[in-house]
């Protein structure tokens, strides 16, 4: 019984699923002639490549075609669908990647005349597999082919084609298969088979399929095979395995919390309930990889909290690392699964990559402060007036957002008969460490009102205190312009200051350029990191 990518399998390029740009293009040069000798096909696997070259093919011997499009009814398109056309030579470069296959199959085969049609037409599928020795041999062909010939060379990795090659190739680039067009084929197919298919069900496959419709089919071909008209949840979990990524995000969700301890544990939890490691690590780099892209595109929220069991538990970790921070996870990732898989224990590669996350190690490592000591609205306590300190020394401090030390009393006059005592606006002291130790809380007072400027407060730092301005250092000038140029900007930092400072007459300035002591700790060996959180120490040899 053949599969449904074999039963389904497109025979025109209207049917060909999510590569408009390249059918298209072809069935017009079908339609008025202009036709050149060699084509690339490259892309993805799954995705059409080889599909599209037989139809190509086809089309290229109809009798009757129509705007480029074979009629799939005269002799030569019945033989070609039964797989008779004597004049299409399809080789499997993977197989026969030696000089002598290649003059054999094609080199001496290309000078005889087409026998059932008027062009011959040879596909080389996964044509980067052959051999130097082969593709030279081959070169004079496609420099100068008979005007008969016409060859498409498919291929998953066209950087490994020659450049010669490429440059006498009409190059032809497939795509992934976007999900909503995924989804009506998944739908369309599971239709033609009177299955009746739940909404779950098809983003499960649409999601595991990545983008491949060869994936896709198969999957879909796998529930059909159990026999059940209705193909629920429950059923497409009988077949398709579940995924470790949700596993995986709960472990992310430790390193965004800098819970050290707590991603030690997981981990080793994991790892105790026989979770594969090795994978592990591929999936942890996918949630990386799609952080990042969430991180520019702020509707993947809401797409991903209606979306699979992988997206939704993709969603609390959006916002939780900066772009720096994961672009350094994901070469850290890199780098311990290459050594997981050089022998290296996956536990303990899985551990340290954790332990250098969660400690904050990173180069563009974020702060995650402790919460404060009161729960209240930033907005509002940003948009309150200046603290008033009562003449009583035991007046309540509900106002402060953290401790910080009791300001000099202010001489006050004796108070009169029935007179309330006066109160008075008293801005505590300020100094440069004062400020340091608060520099958090102030990012996250700035979080409240603007997501966006908190990533630049992160990488600067308060430099020095010039009388009532507090100076911070900023690492590029752009960044310097976006606070301390732009009003509104400079008004909600200069809020958050005063607000945290407990000091209404303080202001903001800045400067531009990286710290001596910043410079040297950039420059530090990953090891010494390493072996600080771990307490080790390094032994010669």
């Amino acid at each position: 019984m053949p599969s449904l990518s074999q039963k389904y399998r497109p025979q025109t390029f209207a049917d060909v699923t999510g590569q408009a740009h390249v059918t298209d293009t072809l069935a017009k040069e079908v339609a008025t002639g202009k036709l050149g000798h060699a084509f690339l096909f490259c892309g993805p696997r799954g995705v059409g490549k080889t599909t599209t070259a037989r139809i190509f093919a086809k089309a290229l011997n109809c009798l009757n075609p129509k705007d480029g499009e074979p009629d799939n009814s005269c002799e030569r398109c019945v033989a070609a669908n039964e797989g008779r056309q004597i004049d299409l030579i399809e080789m499997d470069a993977a197989t026969h990647t030696g000089v002598e296959t290649v003059r054999e199959s094609i080199i001496e085969h290309v000078r005889f005349a087409p026998m059932g049609g008027a062009r011959k037409v040879y596909v080389l599928d996964e044509a980067h597999m052959l051999s130097s020795a082969s593709w030279n041999a081959l070169l004079k062909t496609l420099e100068e082919p008979p005007p008969y010939a016409f060859f498409i060379l498919a291929t998953t990795e066209w950087h490994k084609v020659p450049a010669t090659i490429v440059s006498r190739c009409q190059r032809f680039e497939f795509k992934r298969v976007q999900d909503d067009v995924m989804r009506e084929r998944v739908e369309f197919i599971a239709a033609q088979e009177g299955w009746k298919i739940d909404e779950e069900v098809t983003k499960l496959i649409v999601s595991r399929a990545d983008g491949c419709v060869r994936d896709a089919e198969t999957l879909l071909g796998q529930l059909g095979g159990l026999g059940e008209k209705h193909l629920t949840l429950d059923v497409a979990q009988l077949v398709i395995p579940p995924g470790h990524l949700p596993a995986a995000a709960a472990l992310v969700g430790f390193w965004s919390r800098r819970d050290h301890v707590g991603a030690i544990n997981e981990a080793q939890r994991l790892a105790d309930e026989g979770l594969p490691l090795l994978p592990l690590f591929d999936d942890l780099i996918t949630i990386v990889r799609k952080l990042l892209v969430a991180s520019a595109d702020p509707t993947l929220v809401d797409k991903w909290s209606k979306g699979t069991e992988d997206e939704r538990a993709m969603v609390p970790l959006i916002g939780k690392f900066e772009p720096g921070e994961l672009n350094d996870m994901a070469l850290l990732l890199f780098e311990r699964r290459k050594d997981a898989k050089s022998g290296i224990d996956a536990l303990f590669a899985l551990q340290l990559a954790g332990t250098i996350v969660a400690g904050g190690l990173l180069k563009n490592a974020g702060t995650v402060a402790p919460p404060p000591t009161v729960i209240a609205s930033r907005s509002e306590a940003i948009s309150a007036p200046a603290p008033k300190i009562a003449s009583s020394p035991e007046a309540p401090r509900n106002d402060i957002v953290e401790p910080i030390p009791e300001p000099t009393p202010v001489p006050k006059a004796e108070p009169k008969t029935n007179q309330s005592l006066p109160v008075e606006t008293v801005p505590s002291s300020v100094d440069l460490n004062t400020v340091r130790m608060k520099w958090a809380a102030i990012i996250r007072a700035v979080d409240e009102i603007n997501h966006s400027l908190p990533f630049i407060l992160k990488i600067s730092k308060p430099e020095m205190i010039q009388g009532s301005t507090v100076v911070i250092r900023f690492q590029y000038g752009f960044h310097r312009d976006k606070i301390i140029s732009d009003p509104r900007n400079r008004k909600t930092v200069e809020d958050a200051v005063r607000l945290v400072m407990v000091n209404d007459t303080l202001n903001i300035d800045g400067i531009v350029g990286e710290d001596v002591a910043a410079a040297e700790e950039r420059s530090q060996d990953i090891v010494g990191n390493i072996l600080k959180a771990f307490g080790g120490s390094v032994v010669e040899s």
